[in-house]
């Protein structure tokens, strides 16, 4: 049952029975104030009597008026402490307390102390009179005047005031969720724009009951002595005239109106549903009263259309239309208000997703795929109490929110099991799942969900039927890698990106045939971030792009600058990632930035993995031929460390393997016929494709695979990466170095 809203019985307003017109006479005369109350005593007005008050002073009057703003007519001395005091008690009237309704008759002994045409022109006042012709008979002429104008003054400032009201309110109906929660403000609002008491309103509901018979009528809210009667029928009102009222008003589908009450209706067609609602009025109303309630019941009706439209919005916001259980928006809200809650640590949130759904949607289409959906859900949902939340987050990926006695994974996963029927038709063999405990969380709803999905993503990575547990180091280790990320960008833009290049030697020669170009980010503070921990980085995101851009102008600005010092026959080597190459225009870019440097194609080699050479093989196949056929040289870089197929090798158009360092390390600790390093030698022969090994560090690394017929190698044997000008210098004294 929703929540029930109970009135305050403070400030019962009084309804008067007969017209009451209050007049103040400002004059710090005690002789005219005396003969106008005199002339004012059982006098009366538009049928209603005269209330006096008097005040002798612009000090008392000012403190008067302040207090109240009821007063119809006000007879003004102008002279009385000052000679203006009574032209400064209308300015602080009207522009200082802000009352336009009350009408002024200025008044005074002395005419030239204030003439009246500058008085009139300059002064927001009704009349202007000397007290010489102040008659008894004009008086009640002059008091008619002001109490019409007044009365129609107020009248329309109440109507502006409840028009104002109407708009105020209409906001708040328009925000309402429920219809408890309308009705609670319907009530509370006619109050405050009829200035009635909140005792005797009752609002209704016509429910069509679902065999298709009479209507019933429940009580939606009610206030003072009909609260006790909410959500039951119009007999538990106890009292026959006003359930008669109700029920007569629902029956002839129209607002009635009594001598102390009103019904208004609101029809199904405005409404969304038939609601009636019983004012107790204790009086007739006004027209304008009616007005304002003929006004107030169409924002009213637009209020519970709203209410019906929120319902039917909410259902499809929050629930799953496939599954009929809570979506992901129910979710997060959810996770959000337990994430704020006392009882957060005890609670925890499971993901499960169904291995290979996609393949079985594939396979056998997506009405199998929505029956397996079914299943599942219908198991979650059997399984756990009111307690636990079951929701549907995307595709197969549901979550289980809840306390975490009654939450394990791996009892969840259990459900699925039948092991002595494993292949049956339509089973769910294989899920996978993590545990998020919340306690172990800090952040919001839709954080803790993507931590939650990623740690499943990794943990499916690995196979089938697997369960983790969210580790907080991991969004750590994330937060880091987005750091790391956004300093990437910034060290791109400042320059602090840069190459040092790495010499390749012919082993029997020992001339420098080529140089290796390798990525350095040297930081602010000089420490240096290892290309393994970057470059990964920036190929996850595609960042490698510009960043691949970047490193290939600087490389081929070094082979320009080893061209202009005479070393034009050494080659420069240029890691390329997948994304740059299988970009559509990667050949014309590359052809443009070795225009715009100076560089000959013979100049330079283009260094791809071999996991890269076997992504969308055909396109790589055709990127590679361009470029060997402009003259560029193609190496296969950490060749034998992936899972490239030897009959794609022959058709790669590449003129190099390369020998990873890891390999290299065996020499000397693995029995040669278990060498892998001998096996990538005899298969580059086998393929026409020279070989090079990198990570050559020992002069015994070197005589091994000189012996076994790899010509080429790089390693700290003979250098280190160093930048172009420091390559110069190590180049010039190289042919004088010890064999």
């Amino acid at each position: 049952m929703e929540d029930q809203l109970m009135f305050s019985d403070d400030d019962t307003p009084v309804s008067p029975t007969k017209l009451v017109w209050r007049v103040l006479t400002v004059d710090d005369d005690p002789d005219f104030q005396r003969a106008t109350a005199f002339a004012l005593s059982g006098l009366e007005v538009l049928d209603g009597h005269i209330e006096l008050l008097q005040a002798f002073s612009y000090r008392e009057a000012s403190m008067l008026l302040a207090e109240q703003r009821d007063i119809a007519v006000i007879l003004l001395d102008v002279v009385m402490e000052t000679d203006d005091a009574g032209l400064r008690l209308v300015r602080s009237l009207r522009e200082v307390i802000g009352n336009a309704e009350t009408r002024i008759v200025l008044l005074t002994g002395e005419p030239g102390m204030a003439p009246v045409q500058e008085v009139m022109h300059d002064y927001d006042i009704n009349d202007y009179w000397t007290k010489s012709e102040l008659t008894a008979e004009r008086l009640l002429t002059v008091l008619t005047a002001g109490v019409r104008g007044y009365s129609q003054l107020r009248s329309v400032a109440r109507a502006r005031r409840g028009l104002q009201m109407i708009v105020e309110s209409s906001n708040a109906l328009f925000c309402s969720k429920s219809t408890r929660e309308l009705s609670a403000k319907i009530l509370s609002e006619i109050a405050l724009l009829l200035d009635l008491e909140t005792e005797g309103i009752v609002c209704v509901s016509a429910e069509e009951s679902a065999s298709g018979g009479e209507s019933t009528v429940r009580i939606i809210s009610a206030s003072g002595r009909f609260f006790r009667a909410i959500d039951g029928g119009l007999d538990s009102l106890n009292d026959i005239t006003v359930a008669a009222a109700l029920q007569r008003c629902l029956l002839e589908q129209q607002s009635l109106r009594f001598d102390h009450a009103t019904v208004l209706f609101f029809p199904r067609f405005q409404a969304g549903a038939d609601y009636a609602c019983y004012v107790d009025t204790e009086r007739t109303l006004d027209d304008t009263e009616m007005e304002l309630l003929k006004v107030f019941s169409a924002s009213i009706s637009r209020g519970l259309y709203n209410v019906a439209l929120f319902s039917r919005l909410e259902e499809m916001a929050y629930q799953d239309d496939l599954l009929k259980i809570p979506n992901r928006n129910a979710l997060i809200r959810m996770l959000d208000l337990t994430l704020q809650g006392e009882a957060k640590d005890e609670r925890v949130l499971v993901l499960i997703d169904i291995d290979n759904f996609s393949g079985a949607n594939t396979a056998f289409g997506t009405g199998y795929g929505d029956f397996i959906l079914g299943l599942v859900a219908n198991k979650l949902r059997q399984t756990f109490s009111g307690n636990v939340l079951v929701a549907r987050v995307r595709d197969d990926l549901f979550a289980i929110l809840g306390p975490q006695s009654e939450v394990r994974a791996a009892d969840i996963v259990e459900l699925f099991r039948r092991h002595n029927r494993p292949y049956e038709m339509g089973q769910v063999h294989s899920l996978s799942s993590v545990t998020l405990h919340l306690s172990d969380f800090s952040g919001t709803a839709s954080v803790a969900l993507q931590n939650a999905r990623l740690s499943l993503k990794q943990a499916k990575r690995i196979g089938h039927n697997q369960h983790v547990v969210y580790n907080p180091a991991v969004q750590s280790a994330h937060a880091e890698s987005y750091r790391l990320l956004l300093a990437l960008r910034d060290a791109v833009e400042a320059g602090r990106i840069s190459i040092e290049l790495q010499p390749q030697v012919d082993l029997r020669t020992r001339k420098v045939t080529g140089v290796e170009a390798l990525a350095r980010w040297r930081q602010v503070d000089g420490r240096m971030v290892p290309p393994l921990q970057f470059i990964p980085l920036a190929e996850a995101t595609g960042y490698i792009l510009p960043l691949g851009d970047l490193l290939m102008r600087l490389a081929l600005q070094a082979a320009r600058q080893l061209a202009d010092a005479g070393y034009g026959d050494i080659r420069t080597a240029i890691n390329v990632s997948a994304p740059q190459l299988l970009q559509h225009d990667f050949i014309a870019r590359f052809t443009t930035h070795l225009r715009d440097a100076g560089v000959q194609p013979h100049q330079v080699e283009v260094e791809i993995t071999e996991s890269v050479a076997m992504q969308s093989f055909e396109t790589v196949c055709g990127q590679l031929a361009a470029l060997r056929e402009m003259g560029v040289a193609v190496a296969i870089d950490d060749f034998g460390t992936g899972f490239s197929s030897l009959s794609y090798l022959r058709l790669l158009p590449a003129d190099r393997l390369k020998i990873d360092r890891s390999f290299i390390e065996e020499i000397g600790e693995v029995d040669d016929d278990k060498m892998i390093a001998d096996a990538v030698i005899q298969i580059a022969a086998r393929v026409g494709m020279q070989v090079i090994a990198e990570g050559v560090e020992t002069q015994q690394q070197a005589d091994w695979i000189l012996q076994h017929g790899c010509r080429e190698a790089q390693g700290y044997l003979y250098a280190k990466a160093m930048p172009c000008a420091e390559l110069l210098v190590w180049l010039g004294d190289w042919p004088g170095r010890p064999a």
